[in-house]
């Protein structure tokens, strides 16, 4: 649950950090822009929906957890003898 828990507040901080690079591309000049396919906004805004839909599912895995482990503790399944 710890190592969940890390990996989606790393994921979360790595998705904000990309989101307001990708807001703040616009005050860089032509020169730091690669002149290359793919563009960079295209990078950006890829990287920003996959970084986005991966941290999303780390955080409703670690709620789905953390709500539901205990429940699935406390409950035994019936055995037959």
């Amino acid at each position: 649950m710890k190592i969940l828990l890390m990996m989606a507040i790393i994921f979360t901080a790595l998705d904000i950090f990309i989101i307001i690079f990708g807001f703040c591309l616009k005050f860089f000049s032509s020169q730091y822009k690669w002149k290359k396919e793919p563009k960079q906004d295209t990078l950006v805004g890829v990287s920003i929906i996959w970084l986005t839909m991966i941290s999303c599912f780390l955080w409703v895995f670690y709620f789905y957890f953390s709500i539901f482990n205990n429940w699935i503790d406390s409950t035994t399944l019936p055995t037959i003898n």
